[in-house]
């Protein structure tokens, strides 16, 4: 037996032999690293369809709101509720995903956190909109139900909108937390597409805010001024543009109308002739009285001859005073153009002697007809039925109260309605609505240049008058020039004596020119330095002030078939001013304005349309 020392076993064969031991770490970390990749990329993936899905839900809503808002605005009271349950999903299932942890995580995130933050308040205040002003809103629009409104009988059921007065301050609730939330967003590091999104939002803000604002501010107003506390009494009326007034024209006649519970009742109708004429209603400053013929302030026909509303009104209301012994709690005018607008909505009206009046020949009818078959007395009463069956018309209520909203709109945008209420806060409202008619005192809202025409001829004439205006600055010479110029276009034949100058003959004119006063309102600490050409009248110039503003006017004749263009320069005035603006006597037809771009460095730019 062999000894154990030096002796030596043999080995395994190499392919028995047990496989060395590998470590483990690296292969789990390697799993682990795979498996949060994996599971990264899962997150990822569930974030992006969640982004997208968010995306696509917010542009889908902002269609949906889009459609609402013209539901609303044509009163298709169940379309508006059909998309707002739309919406509300679409806002909800967004807001769900945005409220995630995976959103709060990501916002944390460096150089794509303030984006996905953005996005997600962003939906938020989509969110408190919706799910808080929509459904009052919604509840407003059904009470008022305007597309099937009826104001059968004279009357307007109120209690809608009383109603609405209290849901009024949720809606506004809702849209303040909404600009607060995006408020809090720092726009200065955002993506240019995701900018934007917040921008459209900011712009919804911008115009709801104001508008819910005045509703809330003068709702109260409204259902005063409808006599819901107390019977209210108005003087509605009606300018004749074919004598043509600074205003509009000559105050041919007037209703008074009593409303009391949103009911309202033709009391009575008066005319030139109702109301004395020589006793002087009101008295202004001298240096503003100046400016007028001597008998502007006591006739009823000669109110409108200054352009600043409030005072035609107050004349009105004064000279009711001193007839009736009370005082109006309103005046409203309007002329054959707003006429013509209302009976877009309205439908045709028939007279007594059978004129069927629409919204294409009303105002021929009106300022040109009625002058060729009527005479004197006659044409009071035709007016007087006109106006009587208009106002039937509308007390009816068999109309679409949304599109007589866009005409007495497009009526107020062409300075041929305005309204005037004795109520402080009232007023305050119209000035607010920009139907007060009232001559700025100030540059800064507004440099208002203005150019008024006032017939001298005591003539239907203006009937045939076209207009135009244009403004050219001369910066270095610091002035302005602002021109009118008239057309006479007044037929060789045909006139009645009615219709032609009755004044002419003292200046030695033919019958058929127009004889105008032309006034000049300077804006605003301007001074005005020139007319051109020579007036045709120099002993009738007038120069004073009204309204903080220099004023000239000067008479003018205007040959038949000619045009003349008068042409005013002032200085610019000093300091801060708004966009200018040129107002005008509102004529029968539509009134071209110019501003050169010589302008363009003196006044602030202009708000862009809507």
């Amino acid at each position: 037996m062999s000894s154990r020392t030096g002796v030596r076993r043999s080995r395994r064969p190499a392919q028995h032999a047990a496989p060395p031991r590998k470590r483990l770490w690296p292969r789990i970390v390697g799993f682990g690293f795979s498996g949060v990749l994996l599971l990264g990329i899962i997150v990822v993936g569930v974030f992006v369809y969640q982004a997208v899905s968010v995306a696509s839900n917010l542009l889908a809503a902002k269609d949906e709101i889009s459609l609402v808002l013209d539901d609303a605005t044509s009163g298709d009271t169940q379309q508006v509720v059909e998309h707002a349950e739309k919406i509300q999903g679409m806002v909800e299932d967004a807001n769900g995903k945005v409220s995630g942890p995976l959103w709060s995580v990501a916002s944390a995130v460096p150089l794509i956190g303030e984006n996905v933050n953005a996005v997600r308040l962003a939906t938020q205040a989509t969110h408190t909109i919706v799910e808080g002003a929509l459904p009052p809103g919604i509840a407003i629009l059904n009470s008022l139900d305007l597309k099937d409104a009826s104001i059968s009988d004279g009357g307007l059921d109120l209690s809608p909108l009383r109603d609405a007065q209290s849901s009024l301050p949720e809606i506004s609730d809702a849209f303040d937390s909404a600009n607060e939330t995006v408020s809090s967003i720092d726009r200065s590091k955002l993506l240019p597409v995701v900018d934007d999104a917040v921008s459209s939002l900011t712009d919804v803000f911008e115009i709801a805010a104001p508008a819910l604002d005045l509703a809330e501010q003068y709702l109260p107003n409204m259902l005063d001024l409808a006599g819901a506390e107390e019977p209210r009494r108005y003087m509605l009326v009606f300018q004749n543009n074919a004598e043509i007034r600074s205003g509009g024209g000559l105050p041919a006649a007037t209703a008074i109308v009593d409303v009391d519970n949103g009911k309202a009742e033709l009391a009575d109708q008066t005319n030139t002739y109702t109301f004395r004429r020589d006793l002087k209603v009101i008295d202004p400053p001298d240096e503003m009285e100046q400016l007028y013929v001597s008998d502007t302030f006591t006739g009823f026909g000669n109110f409108t001859r200054t352009p600043n509303f409030p005072t035609t009104a107050e004349a009105f209301d004064s000279l009711w005073n001193i007839t009736t012994d009370e005082h109006l709690d309103g005046v409203i005018t309007i002329d054959p153009v707003v006429l013509s607008y209302m009976l877009k909505a309205t439908g045709p009206v028939t007279s007594t002697d059978g004129t069927v009046l629409t919204s294409e020949n009303a105002v021929q009818a009106l300022l040109y007809d009625a002058y060729q078959r009527y005479t004197g007395e006659q044409q009071d009463l035709f007016f007087g039925d006109v106006a009587a069956r208009v106002f039937d018309k509308v007390a009816d209520g068999d109309w679409d109260p949304v599109q007589m909203i866009d005409q007495l709109v497009r009526a107020a945008e062409e300075e041929r309605l305005h309204a005037w209420f004795p109520r402080e806060d009232e007023q305050a409202m119209v000035e607010d609505l920009e139907i007060d008619g009232a001559l700025p005192t100030s540059n800064q809202e507004s440099t208002e240049v203005g150019l008024f025409l006032n017939d001298y001829a005591a003539s239907k004439l203006t009937y045939f008058l076209e207009s135009s205006l244009s403004l050219t600055c001369d910066v270095a010479a610091g002035t302005m020039t602002t021109s009118i110029t008239v057309a006479n276009d007044v037929p060789v034949d045909g006139m009645t004596s009615y219709q032609l100058g009755i004044r002419n003959k003292r200046y030695s004119i033919p019958l058929d020119w127009f004889v105008l006063d032309v006034m000049y309102f300077a804006p605003p600490g301007s001074e005005i330095l020139s007319v051109s050409p020579d007036p045709d009248v120099s002993w009738e110039t007038r120069t004073g002030i009204e309204r903080e503003r220099n004023v000239w006017s000067n008479r003018f004749f205007v040959p038949t078939g000619e045009t003349k263009t008068m042409s005013y320069t002032s200085t610019i005035p000093t300091g801060d001013l708004g966009p200018v603006s040129l107002r005008f006597s509102p004529t029968v037809t539509d009134t071209p304005v110019t501003i050169d771009d010589s302008c363009g460095s003196v006044f602030a730019e202009a708000p862009a349309a809507e």
